[in-house]
């Protein structure tokens, strides 16, 4: 889930991260996707204004703020592999 209220997305910055996992995702992680086992949702606001954009993963509700997606691919990796709870 990606923040895209105004805090977030101050000058595109949230939409523009949103495309770039997306089409990660869709690279790394395309047979999740179309299993249904990642899905890519947004929220006007998650009210954990931090370092934008803000991401959060469910179901561990981890939060994640400023990370590069490449790092965020690792995250979602490891909760695919059963690696996190």
């Amino acid at each position: 889930m990606i923040c895209v209220g105004d805090r977030c997305d101050a000058q595109g910055l949230a939409r523009k991260k949103l495309c770039e996992i997306e089409t990660a995702l869709a690279r790394r992680f395309d047979r999740a996707l179309a299993n249904g086992d990642i899905k890519i949702s947004t929220r006007d606001c998650l009210r954990l204004c931090t370092t934008a954009p803000v991401i959060r993963l469910e179901p561990s509700g981890d939060v994640y703020a400023g990370m590069e997606t490449d790092e965020l691919l690792i995250e979602i990796d490891k909760i695919l592999a059963g690696e996190r709870s």
